[in-house]
């Protein structure tokens, strides 16, 4: 049987599993994922009413260049490098822009279709790219927003909890000290015993608390928020893999259209996995392949989502939780086998 520790190291991440990072746009805020392999891209903008996304294979990125670069003659490969650095890590010749255009036939807001300019340098000669998206479904939103912030609010209340805990604890080791006739050797290290009803009214109350209202929580996609939600979709798909299929994925099909968008990775919903009360209001999704490609790193050297965020921080927490999970199942062992010597 596959264990999980095994499973992480043969699973190709999909754009779920990509992390929302803050985006300033003409003075707007926006939230973008994205996920680039060698001859395809993923991306997906919100401005935290309605979702686009933008799905492109080789054949249609290809299209797209001779449309909006007819000069430039370089590897696919090489120009979606190129669009990932300026979409993910703008550089001082890097504009970006935002516009929207609603259907003839359509008022409704929910229609409108987003275009994403990104105006850069390549090779010092001007390069435009658009990224079109389209509005994706109700699901899809549920998928990549909705409820992967929920579950990191419960994650963040759980957390939270586990840390009082430990700071009652380092009170009552404090007071022994104490009581020893210990003294720190400087007055400012002193701290007095945590009153936890107090911190939850200081908190409500400070400087801080306003300015999270203010920025609508945007916030929650900081460095530590892109890691806990990374943390969060990898285990949602640990916790829903198939065994009877294996963890290959399928490519885009280079004969997606130039403008026309592929149906959006949904998986197994989180509707089926919570309480009755939130899961009336998440329409099951059925199972939909995610556009994929094996490499993980593009021949310019540069890492693609797949293996991001490509940080020693990430490197290092991932090896600790590859320790913690060995651990666990070092322990499991150990308990299976003294069940079996005590059993007669």
């Amino acid at each position: 049987m596959t264990t999980e520790l095994q499973w992480r190291r043969t699973w190709k991440p999909d754009l779920r599993a990509c992390p929302w990072q803050q985006m300033e746009i003409d003075g707007n805020t926006y939230l973008i994922k994205s996920r680039f392999t060698e001859d395809s891209y993923e991306v997906m903008l919100t401005d935290l009413t309605v979702v686009w996304l933008e799905q492109l294979a080789e054949g249609a990125v290809k299209k797209r260049i001779k449309k909006l670069n007819p000069s430039v003659e370089a590897q696919v490969t090489k120009i979606l490098d190129h669009i990932q650095s300026n979409l993910e890590t703008p550089s001082r010749d890097t504009e970006l822009s935002v516009g929207f255009t609603t259907s003839a036939d359509s008022g409704d807001a929910d229609t409108e279709k987003m275009r994403l300019t990104v105006s850069s340098k390549l090779a010092g000669m001007p390069f435009l790219w658009h990224f079109n998206g389209e509005p994706v479904a109700k699901e899809v939103v549920s998928e990549h927003l909705t409820f992967p912030l929920l579950a990191m609010v419960g994650e963040m209340f759980r957390r939270q909890e586990e840390l009082i805990k430990v700071i009652f604890s380092k009170d009552k080791e404090i007071a022994d000290y104490k009581s020893q006739g210990v003294k720190t050797s400087r007055k400012h290290y002193e701290t007095i015993p945590f009153d936890e009803t107090a911190f939850r009214h200081n908190m409500v109350t400070s400087v801080g608390f306003e300015g999270q209202v203010r920025s609508l929580g945007v916030g929650a996609f900081a460095e530590t928020g892109q890691d806990l939600y990374h943390d969060i979709m990898t285990k949602h798909a640990w916790l829903n893999r198939s065994p009877s299929t294996g963890e290959g994925t399928d490519s885009l099909s280079d004969e997606t259209s130039l403008d026309q968008p592929i149906p959006s990775s949904a998986g197994t919903s989180w509707g089926n996995r919570l309480p009755p009360s939130l899961a009336q209001v998440s329409p099951k999704i059925s199972p939909q392949k995610s556009p994929q490609k094996s490499p993980t790193k593009s021949p310019g050297g540069r890492s693609t989502p797949e293996d991001s965020p490509a940080k020693d921080t990430e490197l290092l927490r991932r090896k600790a939780l590859e320790k913690r999970l060995l651990e666990e199942e070092a322990k499991k062992e150990s308990k299976a086998k003294k069940k079996k010597k005590i059993a007669f």
